[in-house]
């Protein structure tokens, strides 16, 4: 994937054009270069039409839609291995590949969501994807009690710019709304921050059922480099499969901070059969 920024007069261009070896063909015209080569190599337009007929914005949309799309299919991969290796070993890999199908939702929508900024182009994609999120709950705009708004910065670490923390780093909070989808079976999602300062504690409802818990320890588990800050890097993504839901019902999140991490939360996504948001 081609990394690109905007320039003042509205053009993409590659952060490392001068200090990779550059193919003859891809300094001499950019009509030679790849697809994937164009924007390490040339000053082009966001709306540069590449040889595969994309322009380069939307390329961009594509390639990080495409990639988190097959993401989501590798813990299902690794899972026909499950009777051929030993149990340590399975469950070590199949919680990394859990962990990087949610993550991948989140990296890609920052990626959309910095590209559209910057460029105000939108995704022509049948039906559009970037921006539109009709099947999530933003957490800010949810019912709050012991916690409150925060704007998360850079603002692309969260879906709408905001998410919710806790008043206090003693305080249990709770964040509520009555679910607006037709009732069926759904996937549901919770995108919320893990930061290496603390090991809070959510909890997902519906109505007086408890869906699922959660712990804010993936530092312990993942081996990458702690995060302090509610950004992309401590964005994380708990799914439960299969929930019973039925419109009306309340859907509350509470969540338990601990030290200094706050129970970060950024949105819910309710996901029918073969959506994937």
């Amino acid at each position: 994937m081609a990394w690109a920024w905007t320039a003042p007069h509205g053009t993409a261009q590659a952060s490392l054009a001068n200090t990779r070896l550059k193919s003859p063909q891809c300094t001499t015209a950019s009509t030679l270069c790849r697809t994937t080569s164009s924007s390490w190599f040339h000053h082009v337009p966001y709306d540069y039409v590449l040889k595969s007929g994309k322009t380069v914005i939307q390329h961009f949309y594509d390639a990080h839609y495409d990639g988190a799309a097959m993401a989501q299919t590798f813990p299902t991969q690794w899972s026909t291995l499950a009777d051929k290796i030993d149990t340590e070993r399975y469950e070590h890999v199949a919680f990394r590949l859990d962990y990087q199908a949610g993550h991948s939702l989140v990296w890609r929508d920052s990626i959309a969501d910095l590209y559209f900024n910057r460029s105000q182009i939108a995704d022509t994609h049948d039906p559009a994807r970037v921006d539109h999120h009709p099947w999530r709950l933003e957490a800010e705009d949810m019912t709050l009690d012991g916690y409150e708004r925060y704007q998360v910065n850079p603002f692309y670490s969260a879906s709408s710019t905001w998410a919710i923390v806790t008043s206090d780093n003693s305080t249990t909070g709770t964040a509520s709304a009555t679910v607006p989808f037709d009732s069926g079976l759904y996937d549901v999602a919770v995108v919320y921050y893990d930061q290496a300062i603390g090991n809070a504690t959510w909890e997902l409802w519906l109505d007086d059922s408890q869906v699922g818990t959660w712990h804010g320890d993936l530092e312990y588990i993942l081996g990458k480099a702690p995060t302090f800050y509610i950004d992309g890097q401590a964005a994380a993504r708990v799914t439960f499969g299969g929930v019973q839901v039925e419109k009306g019902q309340e859907l509350k999140i509470v969540g338990h901070p601990d030290g200094n991490e706050p129970a970060p939360v950024d949105y819910v996504v309710f996901l029918p059969d073969g959506v994937l948001d």
